[in-house]
């Protein structure tokens, strides 16, 4: 198996001093684990030493210094995500991660899904007209969601219908949305397929559908890498 190259210095560098002027939103994962601290922000850079992140909340409990991590930031259309173990803090309650010793991983976010068989689909239910259908979530992304359905839904799919499931964590999600569209797949276990464009969500909501999206997006960027 041909390991990852080194990274480029230079390029590394100017990575994350975008990112970090930027102020862009980071999730850390401690791997071989689904504990994700999210929204974090890249503080300082220690140049081909380490990396200071700041913004982990007085109730997160901080990874331990000798933890592997994956560090995942979102950027556009594209999830990057740096390999690498935590070095003791300089600085209460931030984290300090050690220069990485591999070339970042990139992925487009549509590769990155929600769903796959080895994140199975959430349990949903879809409320129309006074109706409760059950369903599958397998796709979200903040803007939108796609489900699936067992059985043709007993009445029209149009208009804004909602959606509620429970997220990993036990936090129960409320969503509105617009139906866009709607399919068949014969043969397929849920052939009824229905898209979402989501519409304004609570903060608390979206603030919960955030944190599992980047969740799940890291998980499922390793599993990319690993193939």
């Amino acid at each position: 198996m041909s390991q990852t190259p080194p990274p480029s210095q230079p390029d590394l560098e100017a990575l994350l001093e975008s990112i970090r002027l930027a102020r862009q939103s980071a999730s850390l994962r401690v791997d071989g684990t689904d504990r994700v601290l999210g929204h974090l922000q890249v503080r300082s850079l220690e140049p081909g030493t380490a990396i200071q992140l700041e913004g982990a909340k007085r109730r997160d409990l901080l990874p331990a210094p000798g933890s592997k991590v994956t560090l995942s930031f979102l950027l556009e259309d594209e999830v990057v995500s740096l390999h690498t173990v935590l070095l003791d803090p300089l600085l209460p309650r931030t984290l300090r991660a050690a220069w990485p010793e591999e070339a970042p991983d990139r992925h487009r976010r549509e590769e990155v899904r929600v769903a796959t068989p080895a994140l199975p689909p959430l349990k949903a239910t879809l409320l129309v007209q006074g109706r409760r259908i059950q369903a599958k979530l397998l796709n979200l992304t903040e803007n939108g969601l796609g489900l699936g359905l067992k059985q043709a839904p007993p009445v029209p799919l149009e208009g804004e219908v909602t959606v509620e499931t429970q997220i990993p964590g036990g936090i129960p999600l409320r969503m509105v949305g617009e139906v866009r569209h709607w399919d068949q797949r014969p043969g397929d276990p849920l052939p009824f397929r229905v898209g979402l464009v989501l519409r304004d969500l609570p903060p608390g909501a979206q603030e919960s559908l955030r944190r599992m999206i980047q969740a799940r997006r890291i998980i499922l960027s390793e599993s990319i890498r690993k193939e």
